[in-house]
């Protein structure tokens, strides 16, 4: 019985692989200089909150007493705060 060894990769191969537009070799992504678009419409960026659920709930029961969404709402009152802080 023979013994195969295994043949390291070949040039071809990792040129392949490093041409890939994910590769670690293509070097990192350029993100726009805004941040993440919403799928609405180009004069909004969509940003990550991370609140107390305590905050969370609260929330919610205004958006609902005022007929409104929780992002709705959030974004009033950040405008409501910003307009007075000035």
């Amino acid at each position: 019985m023979t013994i195969t060894r295994v043949k390291a990769a070949s040039p071809r191969i990792d040129g392949f692989i490093a041409a890939a537009p994910d590769s670690a070799a293509a070097g990192p992504i350029d993100l726009p200089p805004t941040g993440l678009k919403a799928k609405r419409g180009i004069d909004r960026s969509q940003i990550s909150v991370v609140l107390p659920d305590a905050v969370r709930t609260r929330l919610d029961a205004e958006a609902e007493r005022r007929y409104m969404s929780r992002s709705a709402l959030i974004t009033m009152l950040v405008n409501q705060f910003l307009e007075h802080a000035q």
